[in-house]
């Protein structure tokens, strides 16, 4: 019982510190000198409670993403939209789409922070209110990361949770999983935010063919692509071929910088991809996470709340689904998405044998949830987070209320429609 108190102020405090603002990394090394002085775990645990395999993906897809940053993949992608499409809204919906779509592979906050020149440029040339274009591009970018098995750590998470491939997050059971549960509802979703927000418009041609995304290396871009294919296909039939998560980042990294290195001399990428992608602070927090979620877990606390879920939906399937869906947006406009996703894992395994129902299915609807509840504040999103730092860094103020304003039309079509697909594609399958 005293652990089950201390693990869960444990807990709270931790999210409350992280919350406001307090160096994670900080934090994170508290914690997990505090979990083992007071006894809370062993060392022995340590060592088991934290999912390595999860942690190397992790790692190595976080120093992938700078090295299709610095091969220029979406500036070069972002060009070829901005300078053929001449209609003003069809172009700021497409370029928030495109931010969207590149961040199905590339961490979202880097994504805002490479789409970030070109929508300060076109706010600008149009006329518009440059924070309503990077805000959308934030909400784009943060929703889509789950969409994939690379996107954001979540997914990955999940991923190795349950050991899913590549694929399941496409498919699962033959029918339509995450890609699908997240890219619809974002394309109608930004369809509604263009709408709303852009009202006053002048619907004017301009051409936007000379923006300047800076020099890209196409080649280089190329090569990214290639071995971030390989990467993509095996993790696809990494359960085939019996692959730990982390082989198949470690071998597309490896061969792009020793392409780098060999074919172009180029030491520097290398250099900089270790030096700026390797962030040491990164590993400590989500070790801090996994020993913090299976404490919940070693004493109980996950089974706690797993029986109040029960009790509250009253065993119906598809109540319990919507909970974890509504449970899982509610923490993510708040709490950062990795401790949430990790908290909820244990619990959504306990309701799942209890309604004797796949756990996968059930992770959808989290992993929904997460990316749904994430945009509707500054915080709730690492991709927001970044937008609102830009605005600020260029003197362009954005108060708490006036990003839940403008985001909102995006916020609220999204979430009915990934909950409505969600119920839709796996309702069925939930009540077999």
């Amino acid at each position: 019982m005293i652990y089950q108190v201390i693990v869960s102020l444990l807990f709270i405090v931790f999210i409350g510190l992280i919350s406001i603002g307090i160096d994670r990394f900080i934090v994170a090394t508290s914690t997990i000198i505090l979990l083992l002085l007071l006894g809370v775990i062993s060392p022995h645990e340590v060592l088991n409670f934290v999912d390595w395999d999860v942690l190397g993906l992790i790692i190595f897809m976080n120093m992938y993403s700078y090295i299709l940053e610095e091969s220029g993949f979406a500036r070069f992608v972002t060009y070829k939209i901005v300078s053929s499409i001449k209609n003003t809204r069809v172009l700021l919906y497409s370029l928030i789409l495109l931010s969207g779509i590149v961040s199905l592979i590339l961490e979202n906050a880097v994504t805002v922070f490479i789409f970030a020149p070109v929508a300060l440029e076109a706010s600008i040339m149009l006329g518009v209110d440059p924070r309503k274009i990077l805000i959308g591009i934030a909400l784009a970018a943060g929703m889509s990361g789950s969409a994939t098995m690379v996107g954001d750590p979540p997914a990955m998470i999940v991923a190795g949770h349950y050991n899913l491939g590549f694929m399941d997050f496409i498919f699962y059971n033959t029918r339509p999983s995450m890609f699908f549960l997240i890219l619809i509802p974002m394309i109608i979703a930004i369809a509604s935010y263009v709408y709303f927000n852009f009202k006053e418009i002048d619907e004017k041609n301009i051409d936007l063919s000379k923006v300047d995304l800076g020099a890209v290396d196409k080649l280089f871009v190329y090569e990214a692509l290639v071995f971030l294919l390989v990467k993509i296909v095996l993790l696809s039939v990494r359960k085939e071929l019996g692959l730990p998560l982390t082989i198949p980042a470690f071998i597309a990294l490896t061969c792009v910088l020793a392409t780098r290195i060999l074919v172009h001399r180029d030491v520097e990428t290398a250099r900089n991809t270790i030096r700026e992608g390797l962030d040491y602070k990164l590993p400590v927090f989500l070790i801090s996470v996994f020993l913090l979620s299976n404490s919940l877990k070693k004493h109980g606390v996950t089974d706690i709340i797993a029986s109040y879920i029960l009790s509250y939906a009253g065993g119906n399937p598809i109540s319990i689904a919507i909970t974890v869906f509504t449970l899982s947006a509610i923490l993510s406009a708040f709490i950062e998405n990795i401790p949430v996703t990790l908290t909820l894992l244990p619990i959504i395994d306990v309701v799942s044998i209890n309604l004797r129902v796949d756990p996968v299915i059930l992770a959808w609807a989290a992993l929904s949830g997460l990316t749904a509840g994430g945009g509707y504040t500054y915080i709730g999103s690492g991709a927001n987070v970044v937008a609102i730092h830009i605005l600020e860094s260029k003197k362009i103020k954005t108060t708490f209320n006036s990003f839940i304003k403008t985001a909102l039309p995006f916020n609220i079509v999204n979430t009915i429609t990934v909950l409505g697909l969600y119920i839709a594609i796996w309702g069925p399958i939930i009540f077999k």
